[in-house]
């Protein structure tokens, strides 16, 4: 399989809230505009928090495909740090990617860390340390927009098709890719995840966790032999 390259959109995410690549701008709006019900708070997009489509680097061995960044009541406070919201705009302008910064900075109670020491604690309790891990698994969003709910945006967003291309890159490169929650979704978005044969499912299809008793054995064995690789 051959991946033309592609220019990575979050280079030129604007550098103050409303936070969003300039060509998704006007489609986010549109869509805030559309969410005038109580029933919708859970979906809207949250722009006052910087978008995080990719953690990792992009050539990483293993690779993670979510839906979109979450939102915690922690989430303003933790931005709002001195560093921390120009540090993420950084990382995912970044032509190559950087290890997971939450995994690799000092601000120990991020809500991003939380959620990372979760999902990785089967591996964690094995011996494989964060900073192993920062470098070695690459997550990629299906959009790059925070919301407490997942709901999907009924339009692809110019955004989108940077995570696309990295799906397909890292197919390019037979990384294992795990999917989960929304697979049906990124099935559709990059049809060739359906035969690929390097992916591995969890157990639980709203869990992540990276743990042996969230997938079979065999799938198991493959994350593992990603990580060595």
């Amino acid at each position: 399989m051959v991946v033309d390259q592609v220019l990575n959109p979050w280079a030129r995410t604007t550098r103050a809230a409303p936070y969003a690549v300039p060509e998704d701008l006007p489609h986010l709006q549109a869509l805030a505009d559309t969410q005038v019900h109580a029933s919708d708070a859970p979906y809207r997009l949250n722009l006052a928090l910087p978008p995080e489509p990719i953690i990792g680097l992009h050539d990483a061995p293993l690779v993670i495909l979510l839906a979109n960044p979450g939102v915690s009541d922690a989430d303003p406070a933790a931005y709002a740090r001195p560093g921390v919201t120009e540090r993420t705009l950084h990382h995912i302008a970044s032509a190559g990617g950087t290890p997971n910064h939450f995994l690799t900075h000092a601000h120990k109670d991020h809500p991003g860390l939380r959620w990372w020491s979760r999902t990785l604690n089967g591996l964690t309790a094995q011996g494989y340390s964060h900073d192993e891990l920062a470098r070695q698994i690459l997550a990629v969003q299906f959009h790059g927009y925070h919301s407490r709910s997942w709901r999907p945006i009924p339009y692809t967003l110019p955004s989108q098709f940077f995570a696309f291309h990295l799906v397909r890159r890292a197919m390019s490169r037979k990384a294992v890719i795990i999917l989960g929650r929304i697979a049906t979704t990124w099935k559709i978005a990059v049809p060739e995840l359906g035969s690929y044969p390097n992916v591995v499912t969890p157990k639980q299809s709203r869990s992540v966790a990276v743990s042996r008793g969230n997938f079979s054995r065999e799938d198991f064995e493959r994350i593992e032999q990603a990580l060595k690789s």
